[in-house]
């Protein structure tokens, strides 16, 4: 092929051939088909139909190209109006502003006027005006040079200000009851009307769309009504089917009515309207003030009308079907079920009857029926507005958040409805079932804002569950929930309802309290109730008390009431509160405060539950207390753990009345307290009379509450104790104090016991020492307690002191009494300055003791005391203490202003065995004093030598008319506390010895001379001066006796013998003075004639016999008055036995 790619190629006539012609088809034994020729005629008109379709098509195209283009939109503009004056009826003008023929999607002529409005002539008023009207034209019609309308559709139809006021919205409450049938009647004609309109116009349909009006809701909200389409279908006979959808405030909703013709008039009418939303006309939407209210819920409605004929009477009645929806009041709704509102009208008592229906809102259900008419139908004075009649029979009321049975109940309202105020009111409120009655008013009064609210309601008795059942959801939401979950049986009385809503302010507001100016009261008292009262408290039975809701805040004041244990141990209320201070709180939160009494173990278990929970947090259980006690518990508490409250703030005071602790506490056992105990979140404070141990005691307790209390631990215990209960408590003081102590000991919450003591009324023993406080000496003791290793404690910052007395020191006691102690700065009289350390060892103590002085005489005047009041007659102690004592000191103070220096004393004692005994010391005349204990065969000997035996007399006031003298004293224990041995005194003198003085100026004998008379002369006694003095000592038990007793001076010389001292202190003593007995001894030395007027060795000639008894410290002196003049050998016959 010599063309390009893309180059045209023609074919001539000529070129083209048969088939068999190609060489393709040239075959030795070619198979040839032959097809016959068609037709020609055929062909031909087969030709000319297409030509006349296309030139028909083409035509009608540019027919339609033509109407498409306006071409014919001024010539139909005139026929329009006409046609349009005719459609739709006489005394009418038809005005269109311009005029369009198009083709319909059907294939129909459609003639739209636009800007058309219909006006009378005879005022020039517009009585409607539309954006378009469409007109389908019938086309034959049209050919025939007519325009005939076979269907008319409206829209953007909007009515004239005088027939439908644009400024405010249509207010359905002006409507009145009576002229209902009027109304209806209005509408027959109206859709008479219609019907011919449909016929006049030759149509069958009327389309009317794009129509919206308004008319008030609540508020005077303008509620918007937005026809979509409607349908009006003109039948053969004349009847009229209205169909069409709609919309309320754009809620979509369907309409369907048929108007039957009968006897050349409208005459029945029933219809139907589905879908349509009744939230517009009962609910308000929530916003950013006021929560959601009224019900939200779809309808159907159903209307079946009759025109009054010579046969038969007008009727007229309604049905309302409510479907599923919700309920909305106070943040919450409940489900409002399948409903019916029944409704006819009665055209002689022209009333609107609502006959038997029934609302269902949740499980209750309310039969309804009533009536509603005119006030003007009963009192023609009265003004405009209706007359209400309700009444609910059988009705049954059981909302889910109530555990009680159903109440089944009557109920009716009698009231009216003001038109001109917009004001609802109920006068006459009744409810009435088994569990109860109430009565009460109701008034609303509607304008632009929320309405005005006034209701009041009484009953005087009703059982608790009437209340809760009937109490509406929304009203005091919190507070009605709270009595539905914790109120139980029992029964109210004098029960009052108030509530007070002005204009604008709604009860609740979102995310606020209540309105300032509202006012929501509610109270009633209850008897025999069950109520729980906070977390999980066992429920009060049998209470009575008041309840009272005021706003937002709920208050229960219990006034008795039992609580009951699963122990079986129950709590008496005696009053109290219960209060929620704001039941729009979130958190919210409850208030509590209750009196209550029981048994002891009882309100130990009440401290157990939430909100307490006191008692976990200590050693104890409920089984662990008896007595009775009384209580105020109070707590501050979340109510909705959801809503993640604070922790619980709680507290309870107590008053106990002879409450025993069962468990020691702090090792002690706690008997019949009496006083306050205060337990809160963070601290237990006690303050009570107790018996400790059976010791009367005065505590004051501080104890933190939980692990993150910062309340310092102080436990204090006070008093004033006998000997005998200090005894109880701490046995090991009972040869240390006697007499009353008034004490303290304040425990910190380290377990340290800071102990101070009152010892003014005691009697305060040192024993080691020999020292004694007597009673009415006033001093104090303090010391710093804690616990050490095993059972010991440590007693450390101890201080004692007094009125020149008192001590410093530790010490260290145990179960076993006392294990170490140090002592400083010890001044027990005023010469002491020494400090002593004692420390128990295997079997005793031992005490050390140095410093610059101390004042034994108190160990002297016990040594004297302890050895006359044994009544032990062996003299021992079952398993004696040992006492080994080493005294270091550089001056030791003894009686009659007498005192050792450079004293270095080691002294080991059993009981009343000496062990052992060394003592070096020197006397104030700077003469040595030695004593020791020597063993010898196995006795102990203890062996004291003196240079100044006046000066050891003097010291351990024994003799203080002593002067002087080498002292020798050896006495052998001979066991059992019994001692034997001798004593010798050289080179010592008498100083004012009375008794001397009165055995020489005493007068006796018969002619009543005294000795001095005898011997004719004064004898000097103010000093006597003796060489030698010796007796026999004998210490058996605390007595000490003496024999062979002898005493040589110059002047005077004296034999004794004797008891010295007895167990009680006494002395029993004889003896023979002799004056001048340096020459009356000589007759008793002479051979024969000294035996028989000397009477021996150490008698003389002249002499006098005398008696010593009586106490030790003061004996009465007794002279033989015969002695005197008996020589020798004969005085023994006058001698005292």
């Amino acid at each position: 092929m010599g063309a390009g790619r893309g180059e045209k190629v023609a074919f001539r006539k000529q070129d083209i051939v048969a088939l068999e012609a190609l060489p393709s088809a040239q075959a030795e034994d070619p198979i040839l088909v032959h097809c016959p020729p068609p037709p020609r005629i055929l062909r031909r008109l087969v030709k000319a139909s297409l030509w006349m379709v296309a030139l028909f098509v083409a035509g009608m195209a540019g027919l339609v190209g033509l109407i498409e283009a306006g071409a014919f939109d001024a010539p139909l503009n005139a026929r329009a109006e006409s046609a349009l004056e005719k459609a739709i009826g006489r005394n009418v003008t038809a005005d269109v502003g311009s005029t369009v023929l198009r083709m319909t999607a059907s294939g129909q002529l459609a003639l739209e006027a636009r800007d058309v409005s219909v006006t009378e002539p005879n005022s020039a008023r517009k009585m409607l005006e539309t954006a378009s009207v469409s007109l389908s034209l019938d086309p034959v019609s049209l050919l025939q040079g007519h325009v005939s309308v076979s269907r008319i559709e409206v829209a953007g139809l909007s009515l004239s200000p005088e027939l439908l006021p644009r400024g405010e919205p249509i207010d359905l409450a002006k409507a009145r009851i009576a002229a209902i049938p009027d109304v209806l009647d209005e509408t027959f004609r109206q859709v008479d009307l219609l019907s011919e309109f449909v016929s006049r116009s030759g149509t069958h349909v009327v389309r009317v769309s794009d129509v919206s009006f308004t008319f008030a809701g609540p508020r005077r909200k303008p509620i918007a009504l937005t026809i979509g389409t409607l349908d009006f279908d003109r039948g053969e006979d004349g009847s009229m089917r209205i169909a069409g959808d709609f919309s309320v405030d754009g809620a979509p909703a369907t309409l369907a009515v048929n108007v039957e013709r009968h006897d050349g008039a409208m005459q029945v009418l029933s219809g139907k309207v589905s879908g349509i939303t009744l939230t517009p006309f009962l609910h308000r939407a929530a916003d950013e003030v006021e929560t959601a209210f009224g019900l939200d819920a779809p309808a159907d409605l159903k209307i079946e009308a009759r025109k009054a004929t010579a046969t038969q009477p007008a009727s007229l009645a309604a049905d309302l079907d409510i479907h599923d929806g919700r309920f909305e009041a106070g943040g919450t709704f409940s489900e409002a079920k399948p409903s019916r509102l029944s409704m006819a009208y009665d055209f002689d008592k022209r009333s609107l009857e609502i006959t038997p229906s029934e609302l269902r809102l949740g499980q209750s259900r309310f039969p309804l029926s009533g009536a509603i008419i005119d006030l003007d139908q009963r009192d023609s004075g009265a003004p405009p507005g209706f007359a209400i009649s309700l009444l609910v029979q059988g009705g049954v009321s059981q909302p889910l958040d109530v555990a009680e049975p159903p109440l089944v109940f009557d109920a009716k309202a009698e009231g009216r409805f003001l038109s001109d105020a917009h004001r609802l009111e109920f006068n006459d409120l009744a409810i009435s079932s088994p569990l109860g009655a109430m009565f009460g008013s109701l008034a609303l009064s509607f304008s632009n804002v929320s309405p005005e609210l006034s209701l009041a309601a009484l009953t005087e008795r009703m059982d608790t569950a009437a209340v809760k059942q009937l109490w509406p959801w929304w009203m005091g939401k919190t507070s009605r929930r709270w009595v539905a979950a914790n109120i139980f049986g029992g029964t109210v009385r004098n029960g009052r309802i108030s509530v007070y809503v002005p204009a604008g302010e709604p009860i609740e507001k979102v995310g606020q309290k209540q309105a300032p100016h509202s006012n929501l009261d509610i109270a009633f008292a209850m008897e025999g109730a069950r109520v729980s009262v906070a977390g999980d408290i066992p429920p009060l039975r049998d209470m009575t008390g008041d309840f009272h809701l005021s706003n937002t805040r709920m208050e229960i004041k219990a006034k008795s009431g039992t609580t009951f244990f699963p122990s079986g141990r129950t709590v008496a209320l005696t009053g109290g509160d219960f209060i929620i201070p704001d039941t729009s709180e979130k958190p919210l939160m409850g208030e509590m405060k209750i009196s209550v009494e029981g048994a002891a173990d009882a309100m130990a278990e009440l401290g157990t539950y939430r909100p307490i929970q006191a008692l976990q947090k200590t050693p104890f259980v409920p089984a662990d207390f008896a007595g009775r006690v009384q209580a105020v518990v109070g707590a501050r508490f979340g109510l909705i753990s959801s809503q993640n409250p604070p922790r619980p703030v709680w507290q309870t005071e107590m008053t106990l009345s002879g409450v025993d602790l069962a468990k020691p506490l702090a090792g002690r056992n706690f008997t019949d307290l009496d006083g306050r105990l205060r337990i809160d979140n963070q601290i237990l404070t006690l303050d009570a009379d107790a018996n400790v141990d059976g010791v009367p005691l005065t505590l004051a307790v501080v104890e933190p509450i939980g692990d993150k209390s910062d309340i310092k631990r102080s436990r204090t215990a006070s008093g004033t104790l006998s000997g005998d209960d200090l005894h109880r408590l701490v046995p090991a003081l009972k040869d240390v104090v006697d007499g009353k102590i008034g004490i303290e000991v304040v425990l910190d919450d380290k377990d340290v016991q800071t102990v101070s003591a009152d010892l003014g009324r005691a009697g305060l023993t040192l024993p080691f020492i020999g020292w004694r406080k007597g009673v009415g000496i006033g001093a104090r003791l303090s010391f710093v307690a804690q616990k050490g290793e095993g059972s010991a404690t440590n007693l450390r910052d101890l201080v004692f002191e007094g009125d020149g007395f008192g001590f410093n020191g530790a010490m260290t006691v145990d179960k076993s009494g006392l294990q170490t102690a140090r002592f400083s700065n010890v001044r027990l009289t005023v010469g002491d300055d020494f400090s002593a350390d004692v420390e128990r060892r295997p079997g005793g103590y031992g005490v050390e003791i140095s410093g610059a002085s101390a004042d034994i005489r108190p160990l002297l005047a016990r040594l004297k005391s302890s050895d006359s009041s044994s009544d032990d007659p062996s003299g021992k102690v079952a398993n004696p203490p040992s006492i080994s004592l080493a005294a270091r000191l550089d001056r030791l103070g003894g009686f009659n202003g007498e005192s050792l220096t450079g004293v270095n004393l080691t002294y080991r004692a059993k009981g009343s065995e000496i062990t052992a005994l060394k003592l070096t010391a020197g006397t104030g005349s700077r003469q040595g004093l030695a004593a020791n204990l020597v063993e010898d065969g196995g006795d102990s000997i203890i062996e004291m030598t003196s240079g100044d035996a006046g000066a050891v007399a003097r010291f351990a006031d024994i003799y203080s008319n002593m002067r002087g003298g080498l002292l020798n004293l050896k006495l052998r224990d001979r066991g059992a506390n019994s001692w034997r041995g001798a004593i010798d005194i050289r080179k010592f003198a008498l100083v004012d010895e009375n008794k001397l003085r009165s055995m020489v100026s005493t007068p006796s004998g018969a002619d009543g001379r005294s000795l001095n008379q005898a011997v004719k002369r004064d004898i000097d006694l103010s000093t006597a001066r003796f060489e030698r003095g010796y007796a026999e000592l004998l210490y058996d038990q605390g007595a000490l006796r003496v024999a062979s007793g002898v005493v040589r001076g110059v002047d005077v010389g004296a034999t004794f013998q004797g008891t010295v001292r007895d167990k009680r202190a006494n002395m029993d003593m004889t003896g023979t003075f002799m004056p001048a007995y340096g020459l009356n001894r000589l007759f008793g030395e002479l051979p024969l004639i000294g035996v028989l007027l000397g009477n021996g060795r150490d008698r003389g000639l002249l002499g006098i016999t005398f008696k010593l008894e009586g106490p030790f410290d003061k004996p009465r002196l007794t002279i033989n008055p015969l002695s005197i003049i008996a020589p020798g050998v004969f005085r023994s016959i006058f001698e005292f036995q």
